[in-house]
Parts: C-alpha cells; sequence; structure tokens
C-alpha cells in the first residue's frame, strides 16, 4: 500500500472518529437522568435505534474473524453472518415484554428488568450482573485489540498508542454522555458500515461475476502454493459443512440465531425504543442493516478466495488478512471504506461493552448490595468507571495476546448463559420462579470460569462444539427443573402489572 493511501485511509477514519466524538458531546445535555444516560430509555425511534443495535453487535470478529474463519475452513461460518433475521425474531419473542418493562417501572438497566421480574431478587440481580461484567470485558478487550493493532499496523505506531488515540477519544464521549451518545454514535458508525456494505458487495460481484465464478473457481483450482504457503481448494470447500465437522457446522446455524436473542446489545436495545408501536419497523431496520454488513463480511471471503484460486493474489499466509486482501485488490475507494468499517464495528462495539460494564459497577451491583445512592451520584460514578475501565481494558488487552484470544472467543456465549435464565425463560414462562433463575445462574457462573480455565489448558470439548453450548444447556436444564419444585415470583407472588406483561 502506498503511503498516500494510508495518508487518506488514515485522514477517512479519523475523519469518522471525529464525528463520532462529535455526535458524543452533544448527546451529553440529554444524559441527565439515570434512565437516559444508563439506558437512554424511551428516547429514540426504529431507525437509530436499529442501526446501532446491528453496529453493537456486528463486531470487529464479525468483519475479520469471520473471513478470515471462512476462507480457511470453508462455508459454515456464512450461517452466523447472515443470520439477519434472528434480530427480527428478538423483537417479536421478547421485544413488547422488554419494552412493556419500561411502561411498569423504572428501567435505566437490565437489573432493572430483573427487579421487577424476579421481585428485587438480590441473589439473581449479583450473579447475573457479574456474568454480564466478565463478558462485557472480554468484548471490550477483544474489540479495544482489534481496531488497535489495524491502525498501529496502518500507522507505523505502536499498538498502545493507537489504542490510547482512538479509544481515549471514544473513552471521553462515551463518560460524557453515557448510553444517549452511545446509541447514537453506534447508529452512525452502523450507518458507515452499511454504505462500506452496499460498496464492497457491489464491488464483488463486478469483479468476480458472481458465486457462479466463485464456485468454479474453487473447485477446479485445486493446490495454490506460493513459496511455503499453500492452500488447498476441492468441490466440497463451499459444501454446506466445509471442512468442519457436521455438528460443529450446524452449531454455527443455531447459536447466532438464538444467542442474538440474548444478547445486551439486542437487550437494552429495546426499551431504548420511545414508541412500542414502532417495534416491528425496529425489527426489520436491524435485520435489513446486519443483513448487508453481514453479506459484505461473506463476499469478501468469497472474494479473496477467487482471487488465490484465479491466480490473481498469492495465498493468505494469515487468514484474517481476507478482508483486507480482497480491498487492496479492489483499490483505494474499496480500502477507505473497509477500514472505516472496521473501525466503526470495533468502536461501537466497544462503547456499547464500556458503558454496560461501568454500569453494573457504579448501579445495578450497589442495588443488589442494598446501598442507595442518588441517580446523580450514580451518574458521575459511573463516568468515573468508564474512564478506569476503559484505561484498565487498553492496557490489558494489548499487553496479554494469549488471554485476549481466549476471551474474545468467550464473551458470546458468556452473556447468552446470563440472558437465558434471567429473561427468555423468565419473560416467556410464567412459572420461571426466582429460585430457578437464580440456581441456574450459579450454575452458569461457575461453568463459565471452570470454561475459562479449562480454555486456557488446552482442554478440548466433547463433540467439537464451543464451550458454551453444553454451559447454556445446563443453564437453561437447572433453571427449569428447580423451578417446578418451587414458586418464588410467580402466582400470587408476581406482581400484577408484570403478569400482564409476560402475557403479552
Amino acid at each position: 500500500m502506498s503511503s498516500g493511501a494510508k495518508f487518506l485511509i488514515t485522514l477517512f477514519s479519523f475523519g469518522m472518529i471525529v464525528v463520532s466524538f462529535l455526535i458524543g458531546w452533544w448527546a451529553k445535555k440529554k444524559a441527565t437522568t439515570a434512565e437516559s444516560y444508563f439506558g437512554s430509555t424511551g428516547l429514540f425511534g426504529p431507525f437509530i435505534v436499529g442501526l446501532s443495535s446491528m453496529a453493537a453487535v456486528a463486531s470487529a470478529f464479525a468483519l475479520v474473524g469471520i473471513p478470515g474463519i471462512l476462507y480457511s475452513t470453508g462455508n459454515p461460518m456464512t450461517y452466523w453472518m447472515l443470520s439477519s433475521a434472528a434480530f427480527a425474531m428478538a423483537y417479536i419473542i421478547l421485544g413488547k415484554k422488554v419494552r412493556a418493562m419500561a411502561e411498569v417501572g423504572t428501567v435505566a438497566s437490565l437489573g432493572d428488568i430483573a427487579d421487577l421480574r424476579y421481585n428485587n431478587h438480590r441473589g439473581i440481580k449479583i450473579i447475573m450482573s457479574t456474568i454480564i461484567f466478565i463478558g462485557s470485558i472480554a468484548y471490550l478487550a477483544s474489540q479495544i485489540k482489534a481496531g488497535s493493532e489495524l491502525f498501529s499496523h496502518l500507522l507505523g505506531l505502536s499498538p498502545m498508542v493507537a489504542g490510547f488515540v482512538i479509544f481515549g477519544i471514544l473513552i471521553l464521549y462515551t463518560a460524557l454522555s453515557g448510553e444517549v451518545g452511545g446509541v447514537l454514535t453506534q447508529a452512525f458508525q452502523g450507518l458507515v458500515m452499511v454504505v462500506a456494505g452496499i460498496i464492497i458487495i457491489i464491488a464483488f460481484f463486478t469483479t468476480t461475476g458472481g458465486f457462479g465464478s466463485v464456485l468454479d473457481a474453487v473447485a477446479t483450482a485445486g493446490t495454490v502454493t506460493d513459496g511455503e504457503i499453500v492452500k488447498e481448494f476441492n468441490a466440497g470447500f463451499l459444501d454446506a459443512w466445509g471442512i468442519m465437522p457436521g455438528s460443529v457446522a450446524a452449531t454455527w446455524m443455531l447459536i447466532p440465531i438464538l444467542g442474538t436473542v440474548g444478547q445486551p446489545q439486542v437487550l437494552t436495545r429495546m426499551y431504548a425504543l420511545k414508541d412500542p408501536r414502532d417495534m416491528p419497523r425496529l425489527g426489520l431496520y436491524a435485520s435489513i442493516s446486519h443483513m448487508i454488513v453481514g453479506f459484505m463480511a461473506v463476499v469478501v471471503a468469497y472474494g479473496a478466495m477467487y482471487l488465490v484460486a484465479k491466480g490473481l493474489i498469492p495465498p493468505l499466509a494469515n487468514p484474517d488478512t481476507a478482508i483486507f486482501a480482497f480491498a487492496d485488490h479492489l483499490g483505494l475507494y474499496a480500502q477507505l471504506f473497509v477500514y472505516a468499517a472496521i473501525l466503526a464495528a470495533a468502536m461501537s462495539t466497544a462503547s456499547m461493552f464500556l458503558t454496560l460494564s461501568a454500569n453494573i459497577i457504579a448501579r445495578d451491583l450497589p442495588s443488589a448490595l442494598g446501598f442507595k445512592i442518588s441517580s446523580e451520584k450514580q451518574i458521575n460514578t459511573s463516568r468515573i468507571f468508564i474512564f478506569v475501565i476503559g484505561i484498565l481494558s487498553i492496557i490489558f488487552s494489548l499487553t496479554s495476546d494469549s488471554m485476549v484470544a481466549i476471551l474474545g472467543s468467550f464473551g458470546w456465549g458468556t452473556l447468552m448463559s446470563a440472558t437465558f435464565p434471567v429473561f427468555i425463560i423468565g419473560l416467556l414462562w410464567d412459572r420461571a420462579t426466582s429460585e430457578g433463575v437464580f440456581s441456574g445462574l450459579v450454575v452458569s457462573l461457575i461453568l463459565n470460569v471452570v470454561s475459562l480455565i479449562l480454555e486456557r489448558r488446552g482442554f478440548s470439548w466433547p463433540g467439537g462444539m464451543p464451550w458454551y453450548v453444553n454451559v447454556i444447556t445446563a443453564a437453561i436444564l437447572v433453571t427449569v427443573v428447580v423451578s417446578f419444585f418451587t414458586k418464588g415470583a410467580t402466582g400470587e407472588d408476581l406482581d400484577e402489572r408484570v403478569k400482564m406483561v409476560i402475557d403479552l
């Protein structure tokens, strides 16, 4: 890449950072109450909320890691990125229930919804908050690492310097405006990702001629070599399973769909919607925008395969460079939008989980432990923790390579294992008891910690499936079984208003 191209890419990307900062700075005047600062509750329309939710879900891993996995293993990870309908499913299943909770009580966080549903059960709120905090830190660290290393390579800076420049600005505007600024900046960053997606998708079909040409090239290319780098292609590489075991490939069909329903960046956006009647439009906007960005991640992988199979570029030494290899081949216009989209994905996800983790410490955990803190003090405390957590995450993510790699794959399943018993089961099944949900969360927390330790030691799980499939299954099973034998927060012990919400 020429120095001129690097300069333009840097200028374009930092322009996006500046606009994000200005949006966050402007939004601070709206962050005056706990409900607005911590949850942006009832503030925004479906277009803003839909783009925000998509941007927070479609992380840097989705735009860089997924194409790399597709290039390495074939077709199965396509199911992950084309799970866009999961957003609509989430809003159909839970949207009106979560949004209705904000009508029957004060809701500024997921912990507030847990309080309403389970009669202020402190154990549920403490353990749920702890698990979500672990998952949030995992996501935050992986996004900081991805964004910092990308631009350190581009600018020739150390990753630490790049990290503090990019994410230092993010920390500042996030602390000032909380989730109000978070939703608005994420919506802007999501729009950047959508525009990039449209440009790259059109370029893919123009360059390759479509999927028929890609399939033909991959099926007939055989072995492609460049020195010691070897890439094996065959006719089965792009079938339903690729080179993955069938059980593992099938997992990638199921987990993204179910996991999207339980992700905090989806759940929290349900009560950010101003008018509950706009819930169908919210699901539509989130699904369409994710479909565009997800399809971009898929086509850059197929585009890189096509270029390698045709001998237009050498086989990739690092599969994670698939998106960059395809963009570099297309030229400067693609590079501008691809680098900006990856940075936008990292920033949007990082800001979401930065506020979520700080808010847990400043609001949810003190409340669960019985401390009464004024809204103003909660906001000021959260701002302090946003700076502390943000700075520590930058340092940790850029000095602990192996641990961040493990945490990066740890976040998605960890969050699912916390939210499924509390929200999916609890809001869909009126027989879910406080004792059952608490038991499921205890099991989830223990197994999450054990799994993290085992992952570090290289433990191989039975069947080759992701560890969190087993953890989530165990948490759900315990929740349901214990609920059959207990009755807390059900029947007459359940607030009549909450009963009406569950019946929606």
